[in-house]
């Protein structure tokens, strides 16, 4: 079984969340211009899971910045 880094793991993340947020704009973008295929709740539920994936990767980020200063902070 490989291992996976934890920079190749966070790119990956990192990727998906960009990902979502490029879906979500581009729905926006397709219902403003008239396309009848997109939905207003198409548009808002895909901002949703944007604005959700960007606030997850947001606490996970603020959870590995304590991390590191609680580990800076051991006595050695």
């Amino acid at each position: 079984m490989a291992r996976a880094d934890f920079s190749s793991v966070l790119k990956t993340s990192l990727d998906q969340v960009n990902g979502v947020q490029q879906q979500a704009e581009s729905l926006g973008q397709r219902f403003v211009m008239g396309d009848d295929k997109v939905s207003l709740s198409d548009v808002m539920v895909s901002m949703q899971k944007a604005n959700i994936s960007f606030q997850q990767t947001v606490q996970v980020r603020n959870k590995l910045v304590s991390a590191y200063h609680e580990i800076m902070n051991m006595p050695i």
